[in-house]
């Protein structure tokens, strides 16, 4: 299930399997076919918020 058509800023708790991690800005960010996630932590939970890809 690609995520890729979401909104910038949602958040989602689970991401496809074809992502990567990539470093930009020493930002961590996962790749995801054409989508962009950055992930967050509330609490011991990880959520990711969908971004525009990084510059």
């Amino acid at each position: 299930m690609a995520v890729t058509s979401a909104m910038i800023g949602s958040i989602v708790y689970s991401l496809p399997a074809d992502c990567t991690t990539v470093i930009v800005n020493g930002i961590g960010y996962q790749q995801c076919s054409n989508g962009w996630y950055q992930p967050q932590y509330m609490g011991t939970t990880v959520q990711y918020v969908v971004v525009d890809a990084p510059q």
